[in-house]
């Protein structure tokens, strides 16, 4: 029953186990990151804009679909990774929120377009960004992450679309 003790052990026994597995998947795949100039920028789960520093290839492979920005869930915090599109897509599988940004033909995920990143950073910058629950997904209706919502609009962009720095 939700909200008892056996309840919460088990969800807390099923998340450790997702961590991971998804763990796992990351270590395991994971494609190194090189420093470069291109600022890749992406929304993180609590709705906070980071930016990768990447070479202008590896930036291009992101902007293809080739590569998707997922996050690593360590045992103390949860860092970010680039992995090949076939991982990220298991990792999608598995949590629709490890997968930060990739770009499926179909239904990219993370895509910001030009103006929803300056707001994004405007809001940030002045303190109004909105929090962004972290709460486990509602298996019935998941909702989507903003960058989504309003992807569809017009052509998207990636994040990674202009260096600023």
């Amino acid at each position: 029953m939700p909200g008892s003790k056996a309840y919460q052990r088990a969800e807390s026994k099923r998340q450790v186990e997702l961590d991971k597995a998804l763990r796992e998947l990351v270590m395991g795949s994971q494609v190194a990151q090189e420093p470069g100039e291109t600022a890749f920028y992406f929304m993180t789960r609590k709705g906070k804009l980071r930016r990768m520093e990447l070479t202008p290839e590896q930036a291009k492979r992101l902007e293809d679909g080739e590569l998707g920005v997922v996050e690593r869930p360590d045992p103390a915090q949860i860092e970010h990774a680039l992995v090949p599109a076939a991982a990220a897509e298991q990792m999608f599988a598995l949590s629709k929120k490890a997968v930060r940004f990739l770009n499926r033909k179909d239904s990219p995920i993370g895509f910001m377009n030009d103006e929803e990143l300056k707001a994004q950073q405007a809001a940030e910058a002045a303190g109004t960004a909105p929090e962004v629950s972290d709460e486990p997904e509602a298996e019935a209706a998941p909702e989507a992450p903003p960058a989504e919502a309003e992807a569809s609009a017009e052509t998207p962009k990636p994040e990674g679309g202009e260096n600023q720095g």
